[in-house]
């Protein structure tokens, strides 16, 4: 019964222990600390449901429709290409507001050698057709000492706050987060094969009376995986404090969500 278990267990791991679109939308999910129990329940509950019915034969149905397989193959290779290009939407963001951030403190540095101090609406102005550099001269009759203090406090202010600005930016409304695990989960042709086909046809190999046995080694193992990976996402968000870090991550994302819908698309 044990060996069993292990058997299960193993089986399991090594198909869902592998970096894949939804494995990374829980690592960004629990990274931002965005409703990750929440995403967690649903990946868990699909798993077992799907592995309590390849154990009960449903793989067979799967196998004996492959122009399902087909379109759902399809249709899970656009959500995904929606999100990859997503992940690039928020990095041509993130690169705009690092620009603006950029002028701003060299701004501000300029204020500060020259007396003057510029907040951050004063900078906005440069988008209204006003040069940064008469921001800085307009402000430069106001008295020195004062304004170096203001603009030291702002720019201090700027750094306090930056560490939790990308952080909230990062997160999505339930509604959407929900809707977007939903569709990694149940979008994903290869979560089929692999829960009803392949680990269905081995747990029946195990006999009526030990097939469960089978399904309950796979099943715990998806509890431990996703478990721990969101918990250790959601330690990384320390490592997540600033923008440049949002930003290698949404390229990775986006670089990998692309790669597999075309690899669905055209396999």
């Amino acid at each position: 019964m044990l060996s069993i278990l292990i058997a299960g267990f193993t089986s399991q791991a090594g198909i869902i222990v592998a970096v894949g679109a939804q494995n990374a939308f829980i690592i960004r999910q629990g990274i931002a600390r965005a409703y990750v129990p929440q995403i967690l329940t649903i990946c868990i509950g699909a798993d077992i449901v799907l592995i309590s019915l390849g154990t009960a034969g449903m793989g067979s149905m799967v196998s004996a429709h492959p122009e399902v397989m087909k379109a759902l193959t399809l249709v899970g290779a656009f959500v995904l290409l929606i999100y990859g290009f997503s992940a690039f939407k928020r990095v041509f963001e993130t690169c705009v507001r690092l620009e603006s951030r950029f002028k701003l403190r060299k701004a501000r540095a300029l204020a500060l050698a020259g007396g003057a101090s510029v907040d951050e609406h004063d900078l906005n102005d440069s988008h209204s057709g006003v040069d940064d550099g008469d921001v800085v001269d307009s402000m430069a009759t106001q008295p020195a000492s004062s304004l170096r203090g203001s603009a030291s406090a702002s720019i201090a202010g700027e750094v306090e706050s930056s560490a939790n600005e990308f952080q909230k930016g990062a997160q999505t409304t339930l509604k959407k987060s929900l809707v977007a695990c939903l569709g990694f989960t149940f979008l994903n042709p290869g979560v089929y094969l692999d829960s009803l086909v392949l680990l269905g046809g081995i747990a029946a190999s195990y006999g009526a009376g030990l097939k469960w046995s089978f399904a309950a080694g796979a099943m715990l193992c998806s509890m431990v995986w996703f478990i721990s990976l969101g918990f250790l996402s959601s330690k990384m968000s320390k490592l997540f404090k600033n923008e440049y870090a949002w930003l290698v991550l949404d390229i990775i994302i986006g670089i990998m969500m692309i790669f597999i819908a075309a690899h669905l698309a055209l396999r």
